[in-house]
């Protein structure tokens, strides 16, 4: 080794002290049990009196940690966490599944959807301290929300607008169940101590939930929709709302829809299907032929449904809703909604004699028959009059009374 290489600076070896202390230059070392493994941790002093209290302190925090008593240093930073802090880690953590065991994680229109609901959650409940938060705040966030207190602003053809809205009971429900998974995240990292709204009832009744077969028009208010959107210039949504009726397909999937899925020889339109539906396409009826064929001769591009403010983009669904309102009150028919259009179809099939199990493939809903009889399905006065005049009661009254129509017979 050459005179000027410099030998490396030897370990300063421990100077034991006795009852698990050793000291290390001038600081003293305890000798812990950590992880279930036997090491040395700094007390950062060199007086003995110090590191025993050191000592004492960790041996106090094992012994809590090991019987599910929590620190008075965790305790305070649970009770100084915020709810919009708590709100901030579930969704930078991708808005995760909590309760639900699922192979499959949240589509990215619910973690949307969920972030949506936040905005007046935040408003609302943002500052308050997570651990002082109770049911009876879930009140107080219903009466807030349903009288109008949540000002939003969005756009409406490129320009701003401001308004007070009221959700109704479903959307309270959903804003808090939201809130509610949030917190579940926070206990499960150890931020809160448990879910103060855990035990929190439902505000909505389900004896009045408006499905949308209550919005779904007959056949002669489709027609007095669709001749008023006409008349008043609007052949666009006119045609749109036919699209929607003849094919069952919710409205982003009809407002997506493009001229090259159009399969002209096999009488079918493939579609893309939202919520992981089923049967990715939807056929070609009679009714829909005569559609498609009057609106191809309009056409200027490929999408079916352009906006007329960008023709390269699909049709505003918020404007399209405003219209097929506007549409009925001034018909002065019932309410009718996008949704309720898909509802048509259903009927419409329900009437024809199609299994509630095959009106779910055709419309894409993997959910199955169950929900077509529940939300979709429904049967029209007339239609179920007729089907009811052809209950025999009887046999013997009904072969009697084609007897005497024989004999009277010349």
């Amino acid at each position: 080794m050459c005179e000027n290489e410099q030998r490396p600076a030897a370990r300063k070896p421990f100077e034991p002290l006795g009852e698990g202390f050793a000291r290390k230059g001038q600081t003293i070392y305890v000798r812990l049990r950590l992880n279930g493994k036997l090491t040395w941790r700094s007390t950062g002093t060199n007086k003995l009196a110090q590191a025993r209290k050191w000592r004492e302190k960790w041996d106090n925090e094992q012994w809590n940690e090991k019987h599910g008593i929590e620190s008075k240093g965790v305790t305070l930073q649970q009770s100084r966490v915020t709810i919009e802090e708590l709100i901030d880690g579930y969704v930078e953590a991708g808005c995760p599944i909590i309760r639900k065991r699922s192979l499959k994680p949240k589509s990215p229109r619910t973690i949307q959807g969920e972030k949506y609901c936040f905005r007046p959650v935040r408003e609302f409940f943002g500052r308050m301290q997570a651990e002082r938060l109770a049911l009876n705040d879930c009140d107080r966030y219903m009466d807030w929300r349903t009288s109008g207190g949540y000002v939003t602003t969005f756009k409406v053809r490129s320009k701003e607008v401001t308004k007070r809205t009221r959700g109704g009971t479903r959307a309270v429900d959903l804003e808090l169940t939201v809130l509610s998974n949030a917190l579940f995240l926070a206990v499960r990292r150890g931020r809160l101590k448990a879910n103060p709204i855990r035990e929190r009832g439902r505000y909505t009744d389900r004896s009045r939930i408006r499905h949308c077969r209550e919005t779904a028009p007959t056949p002669d208010e489709l027609r007095q929709i669709v001749e008023w959107l006409e008349d008043q210039g609007h052949q666009q949504p006119a045609d749109f709302a036919q699209y929607l009726a003849y094919s069952g397909l919710r409205i982003g999937e009809g407002l997506g829809g493009r001229w090259g899925t159009v399969i002209w020889a096999e009488e079918l339109i493939h579609v893309k299907r939202s919520k992981k539906g089923l049967i990715p396409w939807v056929p070609i009826l009679p009714e829909m032929k005569k559609l498609l064929e009057r609106m191809k001769e309009r056409a200027t591009g490929d999408l079916m449904f352009p906006s007329t403010l960008k023709p390269d983009g699909a049709l505003d669904p918020s404007a399209f809703r405003r219209l097929l309102a506007k549409a009925c009150k001034k018909l002065g028919i019932r309410h009718v909604t996008p949704h309720g259009l898909r509802s048509y179809f259903v009927t419409q099939a329900r009437q024809s004699g199609l299994t509630d199990a095959e009106i779910a493939q055709l419309i894409g809903d993997k959910t199955g028959p169950s929900i077509i009889a529940e939300v979709y399905g429904d049967v029209r006065p007339d239609h179920l009059l007729n089907i009811a005049r052809k209950i025999q009661l009887t046999a013997a009254t009904r072969a009697g009374e084609a007897d005497r129509s024989a004999k009277d017979k010349p």
